[in-house]
């Protein structure tokens, strides 16, 4: 399933899991959507879509957002959504025990 739904549920995007930078722009998008209709729903950076091909090691990462990685090992990351690193990157910054 490749729907980007907000924190009431509501469909507002989607993402094939094919590109980091697409799911980056895709949120952006969302985000600037939501402050025009003046919502209080949000994005869940845990209840993007294709989280299985996350690293079976960052499933439960929690030293800053990650959004999501693609097919070829780049991830969203940040508050915002406006980085993208290697997924190496972030097992390596995972592996300093910051779960």
């Amino acid at each position: 399933m490749d729907d980007i739904k907000t924190s009431s549920g509501r469909v507002v995007g989607s993402w094939n899991g094919e590109r980091a930078r697409d799911l980056m722009a895709e949120i952006a998008r969302i985000k600037q959507m939501l402050a025009q209709e003046k919502s209080s729903e949000s994005l869940d950076s845990r209840s993007m879509p294709h989280r299985d091909q996350l690293h079976q090691d960052l499933l439960e990462f929690k030293a800053y957002h990650l959004w999501g990685c693609d097919r070829h090992g780049e991830c969203v990351v940040g508050t915002n959504a406006n980085r993208i690193e290697s997924v190496d990157k972030v097992l390596s910054f995972s592996l300093i025990d910051h779960h």
